[in-house]
């Protein structure tokens, strides 16, 4: 059920590279990012499920968040 979804650590791996690419950042900086919005994180796999999908949003959520791009 996807009241309970778990995240795998697989998922996340690919959602940092992407991230890590987009902004030209290490993964280690990717993954801090992602951490520190992981509310955002979790309700975007929630409603999406697949990486290429969160990765967009997530992208889409920064920029707009922090006025990035």
């Amino acid at each position: 059920m996807k009241d309970d979804m778990f995240i795998s650590e697989k998922k996340i791996g690919k959602l940092s590279k992407r991230v890590a690419k987009t902004f030209s950042l290490s993964e280690e900086e990717a993954i801090g990012i992602i951490y520190e919005e992981w509310d955002l994180v979790e309700m975007l796999f929630h409603e999406h499920g697949k990486v290429k999908a969160v990765h967009q949003h997530f992208i889409d959520e920064i920029n707009y968040t922090y006025r990035i791009a």
